[in-house]
């Protein structure tokens, strides 16, 4: 099983050769057949993410060139698929930035608490490929604990009313098991307690103790919440999605009888067919710890070096830790491999991240609470030649439209050389040799470009195209 793990210094990763790759892309087409044979067609962006994951990093597809101006030094940099729900790679690097960003930019300074909101049975894979019921789920999620949050906070704290106060949540979908089969559930990041907006326009934050009965009231109100959206059948995915759920299911396992309950933990609630854990609790002041927190809630379903094909042709899928009943590992067949990350890939136009309260983009009380940013933190800016102005582009001449983009805001996105830089510590913009300033010189995509500078020869021949259709024949 080869390493897929960067060392120390930048080298542009080499996820080709590893296995999970290897086996999507040797069997991929295979698989597509089998189901095309059935009279079934996968999604296209199940088609295309699965092809896309194959390409991701591979520099046969084209690179970007970096080169240094003192010495002349090179770097090629592949092009990442940008994937949502499979690649290890590209989900790492928006787990890493996303993290960053909500810890400088987001995240108040207070205590936070960690609920996790799973679903039993056939409702976990319904919410899959439901995205109206997933969406109700999250909304009336984050509603139930902000209402409990207020209320408490108004009883510890004896204030007048619930109006003025505002807690904040972040809601994360879920929807792998750590045998990558379907399991969606919710992970939220909430503020343990609620800020009071003041007459004079500041925020005051109140901390509240929470115990067992208050998830089970939130599980009561969700459940009322969804009782009358869970009695209408759902409309079924199509033939192949079903096919792709069917077969990535768990196989039955044998468990032991247990003559005394299992003890109950901390901070759970079950009830109505969900199940409730909020013992999790960080101080948002340990920026690093929090950082932690965030990057979990974000993980991607699997790492590259955790996916090993064994010579029997099974594909088997390491935890990183234990299970409960002591296994390390899953073992599968390759089509039942791929079933799983077929299913894995979230539909489109479904945000995985949500904000809720005063972590809204829109809230009131979000500049108030939000960290203080930091001149050294801005990253340099282009400004725009041209300004849109309603159905028109007006040169940006003037000193407002000028000013209106040098406007201080949060940053949407992290640089590729700012990111490596705060992960690993590496910093890519200075050459290695001599120290000189590195600058991106060109893109490399064209066959030719690409062969000319890997290989130092010209790509092959590409078939010619087929000759002229006479549209009337005479």
């Amino acid at each position: 099983m080869p390493d897929c793990h960067g060392q120390a210094a930048y080298v542009p990763r080499t996820t080709q050769e590893c296995d999970a790759v290897t086996i999507v892309r040797e069997h991929l087409p295979g698989f597509l057949e089998r189901i095309e044979n059935h009279g079934e067609q996968l999604p296209a962006f199940v088609r295309d993410e699965l092809e896309a994951f194959v390409t991701c990093g591979d520099f046969e597809r084209g690179f970007l060139v970096a080169r240094c101006r003192r010495c002349g030094e090179s770097l090629r940099i592949p092009f990442a698929c940008k994937s949502r729900g499979i690649c290890p790679s590209c989900m790492g690097r928006r787990m890493c930035e996303t993290a960053s960003l909500l810890i400088d930019h987001r995240l108040p300074k207070t205590r936070f608490r960690q609920w996790v909101l799973s679903f039993e049975g056939p409702m976990a894979v319904r919410l899959g490929y439901d995205k109206q019921l997933l969406s109700l789920v999250c909304q009336r999620f984050a509603h139930r604990v902000m209402q409990t949050l207020r209320r408490q906070a108004k009883r510890e704290h004896g204030l007048p009313s619930v109006s003025t106060l505002h807690p904040g949540v972040m809601l994360v979908v879920q929807r792998f098991r750590n045998d990558l089969g379907l399991f969606c559930h919710i992970h939220a990041l909430v503020t343990d307690g609620c800020f009071e907006a003041l007459p004079n326009g500041e925020a005051r934050f109140h901390e509240v103790a929470l115990d067992e009965r208050h998830l089970v009231r939130v599980l009561e109100a969700l459940h009322k919440d969804l009782a009358e959206h869970l009695v209408d059948e759902p409309e079924p995915p199509d033939d192949a999605t079903m096919a792709c759920l069917q077969l990535g299911l768990p196989a039955p396992t044998l468990r032991a009888l247990h003559t005394t309950p299992p003890p109950q933990r901390p901070m759970t609630a079950s009830a109505f067919g969900m199940q409730l854990h909020a013992a999790v609790t960080t101080d948002g002041r340990d920026k690093k710890r929090l950082e932690r927190v965030c990057k979990y809630l974000l993980r991607p379903a699997f790492a590259h070096d955790a996916v090993q094909a064994m010579p029997d042709g099974s594909v088997r899928v390491h935890f990183k830790q234990p299970t409960k009943a002591g296994a390390t590992f899953a073992q599968m067949s390759r089509d039942t491999f791929l079933a799983r990350l077929c299913s894995l890939v979230p539909p489109p136009g479904f945000n995985m991240i949500r904000y809720y309260g005063v972590l809204a983009n829109r809230h009131k009380l979000r500049p108030k609470v939000a960290p203080e940013r930091h001149a050294a933190d801005a990253e340099p800016k282009q400004l725009a030649l041209f300004v849109p102005r309603n159905d028109l582009e007006l040169a940006a001449i003037s000193r407002p439209m000028v000013e209106d983009q040098l406007h201080d805001r949060a940053p949407s996105r992290l640089s590729w050389a700012r990111l490596l830089a705060r992960v690993f510590s590496i910093d890519v913009s200075v050459c290695k040799k001599c120290g000189g300033p590195m600058r991106v010189t060109k893109a490399v995509l064209c066959p030719d470009e690409i062969a000319a500078e890997l290989h130092g020869a010209r790509a092959p021949p590409r078939p010619s195209p087929p000759g002229q259709v006479e549209l009337f024949a005479g």
